[in-house]
């Protein structure tokens, strides 16, 4: 059973509002209920450390941590360039490619991060038509209990 369906027991997407603290406690627990079953059994799992999901990075890592911890694949993706012996190397990514590249229930979904007044940019919506014409998923998130709700119907 997917973990955010342990939320769903007797309420339905209509009537529950997902706190996206709760699902991710939930998650991370049998996260290391499965991975690390003799931490968690001896009670050793370490207190959740809850991303700050009003930046970029914390809404990312919120992001891919539920997709992987819910059977999912994620993976960031950083179209930055990096600097390497005081010289600027550029970055071999498409401009506009998603922050994150994922694999749920076998589909491919490429999913952009935008906090406060962030907009898409017209490379990142030419991305998203060329994803979505290649016939994978596109998302923009950016809000974390918006996201545990999307999930929850990317799940079921």
């Amino acid at each position: 059973m997917h973990l955010i369906h342990q939320l769903l027991k007797h309420h339905s997407l209509k009537t529950y509002h997902f706190n996206w603290q709760v699902a991710y406690a939930i998650a991370y627990d049998m996260h290391y209920q499965k991975d690390f079953p003799n931490v968690w059994l001896n009670k050793l799992t370490p207190v959740v450390k809850f991303p700050k999901v009003e930046t970029a990075n914390g809404l990312t890592r919120f992001v891919i941590d539920m997709i992987n911890w819910n059977g999912g694949y994620a993976n960031r993706i950083s179209s930055a360039g990096r600097v390497l012996g005081g010289k600027y190397i550029p970055s071999t990514t498409k401009k506009g490619t998603a922050d994150i590249h994922a694999i749920i229930k076998g589909q491919h979904w490429s999913i952009e991060i935008k906090v406060g007044k962030d907009k898409m940019s017209d490379w990142q919506n030419e991305e998203r038509e060329r994803v979505q014409n290649a016939g994978g998923n596109y998302m923009i998130v950016s809000d974390a209990d918006a996201f545990v709700t999307a999930l929850e119907i990317i799940l079921s």
